[in-house]
């Protein structure tokens, strides 16, 4: 739903959240049908969904109609609040792309400089010695580096663009540990396995269950690192009623996380996701959130297919940030990597996460 007139945001944003709560209705980025929406299925595209639709939020009730009070209470939350300066990786691949071009490193100069996630997945070659290498530079420039962590098994269903994962949960509870280990006690926050929980429906019963008891592992031992602030799949404003991803996130150990996080990889705007945000938190125990600002500033496209894919005319959203002007947001990230394709999309794109100069520089040209 859009508001016409000289609405301020942070009031939109309030008006959302009443929404929310008091009609159930759809109540992000434009008139919504209350469908839920298909996943990604784009390797670092974690998150998706069609544009202009968002699942609408029962949130008087929970998954199973308890009401949300009921479902609501005090949790064992574990792990700091994230802290600024956010690390600015030397390596990222925005910086190897104006190193290797140099006629383009000026259009995506605001790219270099802004703090983005390490994605962090089975494509790692040494996965601890990747992450001791950023979590060690950024305690030294007494920055916070943020990974986003990708390589659950069955990953986006096994059947799209990022399909792939660990081979087994014997596989991935190792990952997880070789991922601490690089880690160790530094400040650092782990955006933990997009799409996980939006897409656990697509898995049989069997497999759902190791997915919980994976997620629930991870969160356990990434918040017992004592610096790390660790936030769940929260999906997105077009995809995953909140009381039903807050039954999800439940189940996946969110009262021992710090929260969760929304938006991973999407378009949809910084207000209306932090209403949706605010919604959930009140069904999980007043958990914390992050919101992934890297390419919304235009917010989500609207009359294509498949929108949530690599959309024309998008921009860059808020920078990084922890002053979000509301106590239940952590942070706002760039947690997607601007510049990487989100896959081939069926318009004969980049494969998902190869770098595509062409977009980065409109994302640059269209920021907020």
């Amino acid at each position: 739903m859009d508001m016409a007139g000289p609405v301020s945001r942070p009031l939109r944003a309030r008006f959302l959240v009443a929404l929310l709560l008091l009609s159930g209705l759809a109540a992000c980025g434009s008139e919504g049908s209350g469908v839920p929406q298909p996943p990604t299925a784009t390797l670092l595209n974690a998150a998706g969904s069609e544009s202009g639709t968002c699942a609408g939020a029962s949130a008087a009730s929970g998954a199973s109609g308890a009401p949300a009070s009921a479902a609501a209470g005090a949790v064992g939350r574990r792990g700091p609040a994230p802290r600024q300066p956010f690390f600015t990786d030397p390596a990222s691949q925005a910086a190897d792309a104006a190193a290797s071009d140099p006629a383009h490193a000026n259009l995506i100069e605001p790219l270099v400089r802004t703090p983005t996630a390490f994605p962090v997945g089975d494509w790692l070659p040494d996965v601890t010695a990747a992450v001791r290498q950023r979590s060690e530079a950024a305690a030294a420039a007494g920055a916070t580096a943020v990974f986003m962590i990708y390589a659950i098994p069955h990953r986006d269903a096994g059947a799209g663009f990022s399909a792939g994962g660990a081979p087994n949960a014997a596989s991935y509870r190792a990952f997880t540990r070789q991922v601490a280990a690089g880690i160790g006690p530094n400040n650092a926050v782990v955006v933990l396995e997009p799409d996980s929980l939006g897409q656990i429906d697509s898995l049989s019963p069997a497999l759902q269950e190791e997915r919980y008891q994976l997620l629930n592992d991870a969160v356990d031992v990434y918040a017992g690192l004592g610096g790390t602030s660790v936030y769940l799949d929260g999906a997105n404003c077009g995809w995953t009623e909140p009381a039903a991803i807050a039954e999800r996130l439940r189940r996946a150990g969110v009262a021992h996380a710090r929260g969760f996080a929304v938006n991973v990889s999407n378009y949809y705007r910084t207000e209306d996701e932090v209403a949706r945000g605010t919604v959930i938190s009140g069904l999980t125990g007043n958990s914390h959130f992050v919101v992934d600002t890297s390419r919304n500033g235009r917010g989500p496209a609207e009359g294509i297919e498949n929108a949530w894919c690599n959309p024309p005319g998008r921009g860059l959203g808020p920078a990084p940030t922890t002053a979000t002007g509301n106590p239940l947001a952590d942070a706002f990230l760039w947690i997607k990597t601007p510049g990487a394709s989100d896959g081939e999309c069926g318009r004969g794109n980049p494969q998902a996460g190869a770098w595509w100069p062409e977009q980065a520089a409109e994302l640059v040209r269209n920021a907020a």
